[in-house]
């Protein structure tokens, strides 16, 4: 069983989602479905979390949660297919460098357990240690499970948060799973 268990989990990718514009929940559902229709199919999400601006200053407070999923194209791919939903989706990227407010925001944080380093795209998630609204939903979703692309335990980075701070759960279960 275990090796079983093993191997589902190698053959996945995990796709973080956050939102801080409009309709949050509404923009999530979408997101899935949309998602879903461009060749990646969502299997299932953690439970989202309300979640102050990392890396920025505003008002709005996010809504995030992380989905799991599978798909028959390559990471590059993928990456092209998230980025064409956050377009269709009312996405809108400045010029300016750093993080701002937006509709929606798809980033590839494990793409099965390859590790991938190219200008346009970094597996895993460069910052997927650093961010407590990864690691919860991530631990949520693959318990103790062994990532070798990562090297570490979604539970261990829980556990060494120096923030200590759990994000509010807005919504669980899941919205992809009901």
């Amino acid at each position: 069983m275990v090796n079983q268990e093993k191997k589902h989990f190698n053959e996945l990718i995990y796709i973080g989602v956050g939102t801080n514009l409009g309709d949050k929940m509404a923009n999530i559902r979408c997101a899935a479905a949309e998602l879903n229709a461009h060749g990646i199919r969502v299997i299932r999400s953690a439970s989202i979390y309300e979640t102050p601006p990392w890396g920025f200053e505003t008002d709005e407070w996010f809504l995030n949660t992380v989905f799991e999923c599978t798909t028959e194209s390559g990471p590059h791919d993928c990456l092209k297919a998230l980025q064409f939903v956050e377009k269709k989706m009312g996405r809108e990227r400045s010029l300016k460098e750093g993080y701002e407010s937006r509709i929606i925001d798809l980033d590839i944080l494990l793409f099965k357990d390859l590790k991938i380093n190219s200008p346009e795209l970094q597996v895993p998630h460069p910052y997927i240690t650093e961010r407590q609204f990864v690691i919860i939903p991530m631990q949520e979703l693959t318990g103790d499970f062994f990532f070798h692309s990562l090297e570490h335990h979604f539970e261990e980075l829980k556990n060494q948060s120096e923030s200590g701070e759990i994000p509010f759960v807005v919504h669980n279960p899941p919205l992809v799973n009901e």
